[in-house]
C-alpha cells in the first residue's frame, strides 16, 4: 500500500506514555519501529498552571525523550520553568516587525498589516513589552508576567490602548508559534480592564471651540540650519478641521489641498483606513475662512500638497504632522490663556454630539462619522435602521445647513449671555 508524501512532519506515538516520534517531511510509514527515516523523539506534559502542554527537547531515543519527560514533571512540581532555547523577546519582536513590514507576518485575517498598524504594533512591543521582558526568552514569559505587566500599565491609560498592548504581544506569539518558536501564548487569557476605563468625555461648545481656536496661531515656521525656512500650517487648522469636520487624526494627516472644494462646500476623507470609511463631509462655514487664510499665508500651495504638513522631511512619514507635537504646542498654549486642553479625538466627540444637537438623522450621522451603522442592539427599530434605512439625496446639504446653522445659534446665545 502506497503513502502519498505529507506536507509537514508527522508525529506518532510510541510505548511510552506520552512520548512521541518526530518523522522527517519524507517519511512514508506510520509506525515508529519501521521507520526508515530515524525520527527524533519528544516528551509532553500538561502544565496545569499556565494551561497548556510543555515540550522536552528533541532527543534520538524514545528512552530518552521519556526520562526528559519526567525529569520536566519533576521541575513543573517544583514551581521551576522548564529551559528554553527560544530568542529572547527583543531579537523576536525585531524579527516580527520586520516581518510586518515586508508583509511575511500576516493578520489573524490572513492579510498584510497595514503601515498603520505596523506602527501601532511597534509603539505597543518597543515602548511597552521589550523593556519589561528584554533578556527574557520567548518560551519564558508566563501568563503571569503579561498580567503584572498590564496590572503595572499607568492607571490614565486608556482601556483600548492597554487592549493594544495585550494584542501586540497576541500577534507576537502567534506568529512565533507558527514558526516553533515558541509552543504557548502568554496572552491568550490575559484579563483586560473595562473599554471606558478611562471615557473621552471632554466636549466643547461652539463658542468654547471658537475660543480654543483663536488663540492658536495660524502659520508658523519650519526649517532650520539645515532646511530653508518655509511657512507651515500653524496649530489652528488641524484642531479646526476636527472641530468641524470630526476627521480622524489620521485623515487629517493625509488630507490634500485638493481634498477641499470651495464651490461645492464639500471635503474628502480619505486616510489609510479601509475604502469603506472613505467620503465626503459638508465643508461648514466656520471651517472655510480658516482653511483660505492658511493656504493664503502659505503662498497657495498645490493641489498635491498636504493640507497640514509637518516638519519632517526625511523618513516613513516624511512631511506628515505629528499630532503628538501638536497636542504639546497647543496644551502649552492654552495652559498660558487659561484655557481647558482638547484632544483631536475630543474634538471628533465634540463633532458628533454638534451632530445629534442639530438634529442630524442617526444614519446620515454615521455616514458623516465613517462608521458602519451599528449591529448592536435588539428589535425592530435597530434591523429597520441598519438594513432598510439610507441616506437620500441631498444628506450633505441637508446636514451641512443644519450644523450651520445649530453653531450660528449657539454663538448668538452665547454672545447675548454674555
Amino acid at each position: 500500500m502506497s503513502h502519498s508524501v505529507p506536507d509537514m512532519p508527522r508525529d506518532t506515538s510510541t510505548r511510552y506514555s506520552a512520548v512521541y516520534a518526530r518523522h522527517k517531511k519524507d517519511c512514508t510509514t506510520i509506525a515508529a519501529s519501521k521507520c526508515p527515516c530515524k525520527p527524533s523523539y519528544y516528551g509532553k506534559v500538561w502544565d496545569r498552571s499556565a494551561g497548556r502542554h510543555v515540550k522536552t527537547r528533541m532527543l534520538p531515543s524514545p528512552a530518552a525523550a521519556d526520562n526528559a519527560r519526567r525529569d520536566l514533571i519533576a521541575s513543573l512540581a517544583r514551581g521551576e520553568l522548564p529551559a528554553s532555547t527560544a530568542p529572547r523577546v527583543k531579537a523576536a519582536a525585531d524579527l516580527f516587525l520586520r516581518a510586518a513590514e515586508d508583509g511575511r507576518a500576516l493578520n489573524k485575517h490572513g492579510r498584510r498589516y497595514k503601515p498603520s498598524a505596523v506602527r501601532d504594533l511597534k509603539g505597543c512591543l518597543e515602548g511597552h513589552v521589550v523593556p519589561v521582558f528584554e533578556r527574557r526568552r520567548l518560551g519564558d514569559v508566563r501568563r503571569g508576567d503579561v498580567q503584572r505587566l498590564v496590572d503595572g500599565l499607568p492607571a490614565d491609560m486608556s482601556g483600548s490602548r492597554v487592549r493594544s498592548v495585550v494584542n501586540a504581544i497576541r500577534s507576537l506569539y502567534a506568529w512565533a508559534e507558527d514558526r516553533d518558536l515558541a509552543a504557548h501564548n502568554p496572552a491568550a487569557r490575559v484579563r483586560l480592564p473595562a473599554v471606558d476605563a478611562v471615557p473621552r468625555d471632554r466636549v466643547a461648545s461652539p463658542s468654547e471651540a471658537v475660543t480654543l481656536l483663536e488663540v492658536l496661531p495660524m502659520t508658523r515656521t519650519r526649517g532650520g540650519r539645515v532646511r530653508p525656512l518655509v511657512t507651515a500650517p500653524g496649530d489652528r487648522l488641524p484642531f479646526a478641521v476636527a472641530f468641524y469636520s470630526g476627521a480622524r487624526r489620521d485623515e487629517i494627516r493625509h488630507l490634500l489641498v485638493e481634498d477641499v472644494d470651495f464651490e461645492a462646500r464639500v471635503m474628502y476623507l480619505r486616510g489609510t483606513k479601509s475604502r469603506a470609511a472613505w467620503r465626503v463631509i459638508p465643508l461648514l462655514r466656520p471651517l472655510v475662512p480658516i482653511i483660505r487664510r492658511s493656504l493664503l499665508e502659505r503662498g497657495q500651495p498645490g493641489g498635491d500638497e498636504l493640507l497640514v504638513a509637518g516638519d519632517r522631511v526625511r523618513g516613513r512619514n516624511s512631511g506628515m504632522l505629528s499630532f503628538e507635537a501638536l497636542q504639546r504646542r497647543a496644551d502649552e498654549t492654552w495652559e498660558a490663556a487659561r484655557l481647558a486642553r482638547i484632544t483631536p479625538h475630543e474634538c471628533r466627540h465634540t463633532f458628533a454630539s454638534w451632530l445629534d444637537a442639530a438634529g442630524v438623522r442617526p444614519r446620515v450621522a454615521s455616514i458623516l462619522m465613517g462608521h458602519s451603522v451599528a449591529r448592536a442592539g435588539e428589535g425592530g427599530a435597530a434591523i429597520t435602521q441598519q438594513r432598510y434605512t439610507h441616506a437620500l439625496p441631498g444628506y450633505l446639504e441637508e446636514a451641512r445647513e443644519l450644523l450651520d446653522a445649530f453653531i450660528a445659534r449657539s454663538l448668538s446665545k452665547d454672545v447675548k449671555a454674555s
